[in-house]
C-alpha cells in the first residue's frame, strides 16, 4: 500500500506540533526565555532577574516601572529611548567610582536595587551598597523610602559623573556639570531639572521666576519662563548671580 505524500506531511505537522506543545508544557520550549525575567512565588517578575539586555521599555512592561522616572532618577537625558536603551548601556554614560578602595560601576545591579527600593520589592545586593545623589533624592521626593531607608541611603551615595556618549552628547555634558569658574549658563535646551541639578535650589528658583517649581521637572527653562509671560533672556542670567 503506498502512503500518499499529503499523509506524510500531516504526519509531519502533527509529530512537530506535538513536540512543540510537550516542550512548552516541560517549560524546555520558550520563546520569551531571554527577555522575560523570572516569575517569583507570588507570580511576581523577580528583581534579581532585571538584565543588562533589558531596555528601559520592558522594565516598565514587566514591573511596572515608568521609564520616565528611571531616565529622570538617574538624570538621562529627557529623550532618551525607552525602547532602545538597555541598563549596560549606563556604564557608556556614567564613570565608574572608587567606593571604600573598590571601583564601581553604574549599571545593571545599580537599576535593581532602585527599583527594588521603587516598587518595594525585597532585594539583597552583593555590589551595590551606594546610590547615586540624584538617585537617592528622587526616591526620597516621591516618598518611596522609609525611614529607615531614608537614613542609610542619604549615607551612601555618590556623584554621578557624565562620559561623552551617543546618548549624552558633549554639549549635553557641558549644560550638566557647570565649572565654578565659568558660572551657570542657561540656555533654550536647558531643562527644570538640569538647572535644580547644578546647585540651584527651588527656593532660588521661585524668587528668580516668581512661581513654583513645577511638577514636569523635564520641561525646559525657556518654555516655562515664557509661559509664564516673561522674557527669557532677562531672567535667565539672574540665576548665575
Amino acid at each position: 500500500m503506498k502512503i500518499k505524500s499529503i499523509h506524510i506531511l500531516l504526519a509531519i505537522i502533527i509529530i512537530i506540533g506535538g513536540g512543540i506543545l510537550l516542550a512548552s508544557e516541560l517549560d524546555l520550549y520558550n520563546t520569551d526565555r531571554v527577555k522575560s525575567p523570572r516569575k517569583t512565588a507570588e507570580g511576581l517578575y523577580d528583581v534579581t532577574d532585571i538584565r543588562g539586555s533589558h531596555t528601559l521599555e520592558e522594565i516598565e512592561k514587566y514591573y511596572q516601572l515608568p521609564a520616565s522616572s528611571a531616565i529622570e532618577a538617574f538624570g538621562l537625558r529627557p529623550d532618551t529611548n525607552p525602547t532602545l536603551f538597555q541598563l549596560k548601556d549606563m556604564k557608556e554614560i556614567f564613570k565608574p567610582v572608587e567606593l571604600e578602595g573598590e571601583e564601581y560601576i553604574v549599571e545593571t545591579d545599580t537599576v535593581k536595587v532602585f527599583a527594588s527600593l521603587y516598587l518595594k520589592i525585597p532585594y539583597v545586593s552583593d555590589e551595590t551598597f551606594y546610590l547615586p545623589e540624584k538617585t537617592v533624592n528622587y526616591l526620597i521626593e516621591n516618598d518611596k523610602l522609609t525611614g529607615e531607608e531614608k537614613e542609610y541611603w542619604q549615607g551612601h551615595t555618590f556623584k554621578l559623573e557624565y562620559l561623552d556618549s551617543k546618548y549624552l552628547t558633549a554639549s549635553e555634558f557641558s549644560k550638566i556639570v557647570v565649572e565654578e569658574a565659568e558660572g551657570l549658563m542657561v540656555t533654550g535646551r536647558t531643562t527644570i531639572q538640569e538647572l535644580l541639578d547644578s546647585g540651584i535650589t527651588e527656593e532660588k528658583f521661585e524668587e528668580v521666576i516668581g512661581f513654583k517649581v513645577p511638577d514636569n521637572k523635564s520641561a525646559s527653562v525657556r518654555d516655562f519662563i515664557i509661559d509664564k509671560g516673561l522674557e527669557f533672556g532677562e531672567v535667565k542670567d539672574k540665576f548665575a548671580e
